[in-house]
């Protein structure tokens, strides 16, 4: 039981941005979250998380987008903006192919992961980003 509470307190106050085009997919991941304490906006598109970005300020930025077009051009315009709009928030991004990362993290992910992916691996990267000082800016 204690292993079980040490997981959901990792994310407990962590507010994820979870931008995902393929519904099924974002309803798991977001359970995953939300089981581990997270609170989760999620997005359909990268244009609905660009206006959510406008108003909301997230710890963490989770992304799992079919094209890498989308996924470049989403982190383009997050990474465009000020720190205090958001600008350096800690993102995630999650694939189905090893070959993606080193361009990913050149456009500005911190992370990449794999799909399939466990969800106590999700919430552990997600974690580890959490942890990061751009996660919680002085505002």
């Amino acid at each position: 039981m204690a292993r079980r509470s040490s997981r959901v307190a990792a994310l407990r106050g962590v507010h994820i941005l979870l931008v995902c085009d393929d519904a099924e997919r974002c309803e798991l991941f977001a359970q995953a979250l939300k089981y581990a304490g997270a609170l989760i906006t999620t997005c359909a598109s990268p244009d609905e998380a660009n206006a959510v970005m406008e108003r909301l300020r997230v710890n963490v930025l989770v992304v799992e987008l079919r094209t890498a077009h989308d996924r470049a051009r989403f982190i383009a315009a997050v990474r465009a903006l000020p720190s205090e709009r958001g600008g350096h928030v800690p993102a995630l991004a999650l694939t189905g192919s090893h070959d993606d990362g080193e361009a990913l993290r050149a456009a500005g992910f911190q992370v990449h992961l794999t799909m399939p992916v466990r969800a106590v691996e999700l919430c552990a990267a997600v974690a580890a980003l959490a942890r990061e000082p751009a996660a919680w800016p002085r505002l």
